[in-house]
């Protein structure tokens, strides 16, 4: 065997291994963090799809699907390691290492050795260590926009290495209607920077012309599928939120936009404690304002006219992610930090592209320093991997349910789904909201779950982290008296000795209510 096929394999060997190690230490990190009900839905769906409901039949999900994506990875997930509370866990784990792998892939390129390297330490040190905190939960509990990253920068490589090929622009208009389908967050950081780039392109007399056409036939095509899933009885989705926001808003969102970049790149200062950890979150700043060089030194040179197909890609897709973060209705807290989170792995892709063959050039010194960089954040993440969370919320809840036999009962949504999978669905919960009256919650959830002729609900799970919430009140009025109450750690469990399904009315959407008076605001509050 000669030297470089021994070279090429130890390669693959080590690479192999470093992504185990990224997995197991992505998996502690969420574990830390706990189950929460988005991703506890997912993992439902995918169960239900698993025994035989393909079309998720009878399901209302959010504003997206994550069909042909995390749900894919959810339902491999659970046929070989099962449906229980570490389900989100593994999935949020397997998802985060692929979008590091994919990352350093689309980071590398073309480029060989030194280059090669030093590009990928570069997109590893930006994207490779999720922070404790907001960015944990973003990042490792839930889908969220997250695993979008995958499918667009698989695209994106398609785009770069087979550019002369006569059937690409059919493959791309292909995989971003498979990405769509997932999530319609792609019509803008995927459709609309394909356009932008391929128009540009083609004004400066490159041909390409099919993949100008391949970004709104994906659009088609992803509607397409969606019409049909629906019209064969499968899942509904809600309607994407695409509002403006005030003008006098502007401000607000363009500081917290700040912020959450900040959580998401791991630079957020107030998630962290000691003088080591403040260290950590300013080295992951220079990620981040890295991150907006590369934006500036990007855009500059494609006005200048094109070069670097797949930096042109990633630099309007993060402009039109972050300008449409920050004039739309979206930006409400530090948890709006999911809408932006693909600008981090697209971000570390660009960092690599920019700086990467300039630190190349610069000698040993520069792969020294990034040498080091790397140790200090492999430690950081054991560190992190090591961190001994508090149990996640309702873990105790649940617990007391199954120990009670109690095993269906209704609850508010960040009280539902999560009981489901931490009792691996001895005890179901439906979504319900709450707010002037409790109804049934058509949000990631089925509708033969309210079916009083079905499921006989004997309890309410109320969330008690809201100190203005008057769930409870509403409860004994609209319920009755309960026959037992007792508290737990950020809720309440009321048990009832009748079905509360029977006359549970249904949650009224003020959009599509005939008259304002006909639908009472049920005031749903998330935390």
């Amino acid at each position: 065997m000669s030297v470089p096929v021994i070279i090429r394999r130890a390669r693959w060997v080590v690479g192999a291994a470093m992504a185990v190690g990224l997995f197991f230490a992505y998996l502690l990190m969420s574990r830390a963090v706990g189950v929460n009900s988005d991703g506890a839905s997912n993992a439902l769906q995918a169960w239900d799809m698993l025994h035989g409901n393909v079309l998720l039949r009878g399901w209302t999900v959010t504003d997206v699907s994550f069909y042909t994506n995390e749900l894919l990875l959810f339902a491999l997930v659970e046929a070989t390691y099962g449906f229980h509370d570490d389900t989100t866990h593994a999935v949020a784990a397997l998802v985060f290492t692929l979008l590091v792998l994919v990352v350093a892939v689309a980071a590398k390129g073309r480029a060989t050795g030194r280059e090669a390297v030093v590009r990928v330490a570069l997109a590893g040190a930006v994207v490779a260590v999720p922070a404790l905190g907001f960015a944990a939960v973003t990042q490792l509990t839930s889908p969220d926009h997250t695993g979008t990253a995958i499918p667009l920068l698989l695209t994106w490589l398609l785009v770069e290495r087979a550019a002369d090929r006569r059937w690409l622009p059919y493959a791309v208009a292909g995989l971003l209607a498979w990405a769509q389908i997932a999530d319609p967050l792609v019509m803008y950081i995927g459709v609309l920077p394909l356009l932008v780039v391929s128009a540009w392109r083609l004004l400066r007399n490159r041909t390409d012309l099919g993949l100008l056409i391949a970004g709104p036939a994906s659009i088609v095509i992803a509607q397409l599928v969606l019409f049909a899933i629906r019209l064969g009885g499968g899942f509904g989705a809600h309607a994407a939120e695409a509002k403006l926001s005030p003008l006098s808003d502007l401000g607000h969102h363009l500081w917290l936009a700040a912020r959450v970049l900040a959580i998401n790149f791991g630079a957020y200062f107030p998630d962290r404690e000691g003088p080591a950890g403040m260290a950590m979150a300013a080295l992951h700043l220079i990620g981040l304002l890295a991150t907006l060089a590369a934006v500036i030194i990007a855009a500059a040179r494609t006005l200048r006219g094109p070069h670097d197909r797949m930096v042109e890609l990633l630099t309007v897709g993060i402009l039109v992610n972050l300008g449409a973060f920050v004039v739309s209705a979206l930006p409400t807290d530090l948890l709006s930090a999911r809408q932006v989170v693909a600008i981090l792995p697209l971000g570390a892709v660009l960092v690599a592209r920019i700086f990467g063959p300039p630190l190349a050039a610069a000698g040993h010194k520069v792969t020294a320093a990034l040498a080091v960089l790397l140790m200090l954040l492999a430690g950081e993440l054991v560190a992190h991997a090591t961190f001994k969370g508090v149990p996640g919320h309702a873990v105790d809840v649940a617990r007391w349910l199954d120990d009670r036999g109690l095993t269906y009962g209704i609850g508010e949504y960040w009280n539902a789904n999560n009981v489901t999978v931490l009792t691996s669905g001895r005890v179901q919960v439906a979504p319900v909201v709450a707010g002037t009256s409790i109804a049934s919650y058509r949000w990631e959830s089925k509708e033969d779950w309210y079916d009083p002729a079905k499921h006989d609900a004997r309890f309410l799970v109320i969330d008690t982290r809201n100190p203005s919430s008057r769930t409870e009140a509403t409860a004994r009025s609209q319920f009755g008296t309960p026959t037992e109450r007792h508290e737990f750690t950020g809720a309440v469990v009321l048990v009832y000795a009748h079905n509360l399904l029977q006359g549970l009315p249904a949650y009224c959407v003020p959009e599509t209510a005939p008259t304002p008076a006909a639908c009472p605001d049920h005031g749903l509050v998330l935390f």
